[in-house]
């Protein structure tokens, strides 16, 4: 602020005119710093004008930082889960309708065979699709090989077509050893990509803590797919079971006992993988829920750090708005006083003769 000046500024009582201007320039600088606080919502600029109160926003907005990391982490995780889920949720509705279709097949007509084949096969083409579902620009089910389908067509038709060549080996007699054959094919033939890995995507949700996200196609991970006729695997022994059908064909009924081994074993086996895809799916929703459990203890962590550090960098408006009218009136009146000081000469406070 410009100090103002005058020639009767000599005549005026000892040091009156320095103490007003410099309580002006006082309030002046605080009038300034007020409005920038009101206009920014902020007590300083920088964390030097902060004083001692910036070592608490250094210390705490790392924290912050983190936290909103892992939070949006669990939500991301909780997206690709619900997807995982609404898969688990097709593929059990595939296996169902397939093992309800097997349950009259023995008696049923030539025709409801090879309609069956048919659908079997269109389902084998929904389930590679299903299984190479992707959230954003990840495959759910390929784990940390999340950049590459786990299921690649030429692989996948491969897979299907070593079942299938086995099925149409089936005899009268050879019932047994045709379902021995498919269940070979499907445990020594993989229909995955070469490079798909045996674990699933980790994300971080803590300090030092990463959970499993998703499920790799072929891994059973919340359960573990047993018995006499199974490859260990849900979504093999799925694949196993519609291609098992879809190799079949109407010429094949007469084929007795073996016919009807063959299709006793597939309707085995899937309502078996009904069961387990379920128990599966129950692993997922578990797991979301654990999630779901740590965003909300999060969630508040980050309320509460942000509550702090909103108390020691932002300014109260209406507190502000208030002292900055005072700030402005009490700038106005030392205004006033300044230009009454300067008319003042000491001929003005002597008695007159």
């Amino acid at each position: 602020m410009t100090i103002i000046s005058s020639p009767n500024a000599a005549a005026m009582p000892s040091g009156l005119l320095g103490l007003l201007t410099g309580d002006s320039q006082g309030v002046q600088s605080r009038v300034t710093q007020l409005s920038q606080q009101s206009s920014t919502g902020l007590v300083a600029q920088t964390y030097g004008g902060m004083g001692a109160t910036a070592q608490i926003s250094l210390d705490l907005r790392p924290q912050l930082a983190a936290v909103s990391a892992y939070t949006q982490n669990i939500t991301l995780a909780n997206t690709q889960l619900s997807t995982t889920s609404q898969v688990l949720d097709q593929l059990q509705q595939i296996g169902s309708t397939f093992a309800s279709g097997l349950l009259s097949i023995n008696s049923g007509t030539s025709q409801e065979v090879d309609t069956l084949a048919s659908q079997a096969s269109a389902a084998l083409t929904q389930v590679q699709s299903l299984l190479n579902t992707q959230v954003g620009d990840k495959y759910i089910f390929a784990g940390q090989d999340s950049g590459n389908a786990p299921l690649p067509n030429s692989q996948f038709s491969a897979y299907v077509q070593s079942i299938q060549t086995a099925v149409g080996g089936l005899t009268a007699t050879n019932g047994t050893a045709t379902i021995a054959a498919t269940l070979s094919a499907a445990t020594t033939n993989s229909p995955f990509s070469s490079t798909l890995g045996t674990a699933p995507e980790q994300v971080s949700v803590g300090t030092g803590v990463t959970t499993p996200v998703g499920i790799v196609a072929g891994q059973d991970a919340y359960v573990t797919q047993s018995g006499s006729s199974t490859t260990g695997s849900y979504v093999r022994d799925l694949i196993r079971s519609l291609a098992t059908i879809a190799g079949l064909n109407s010429s094949q009924m007469t084929l007795s006992p073996g016919f009807s081994s063959v299709v006793n074993d597939t309707l085995g086996n899937l309502q078996s993988e009904v069961t387990t895809i379920n128990n599966e799916n129950a692993g997922v929703g578990a797991a979301q829920q654990n999630l779901t459990t740590d965003q909300t203890a999060l969630t508040d962590t980050q309320t509460a750090l942000t509550t702090q550090i909103s108390n020691v960098e932002n300014v109260d408006a209406a507190s502000t708005a208030t002292a900055l009218s005072q700030a402005q009136t009490q700038l106005q009146i030392s205004y006033k006083l300044i230009a009454s000081a300067e008319s003042m000469s000491l001929v003005t406070y002597l008695p007159t003769a």
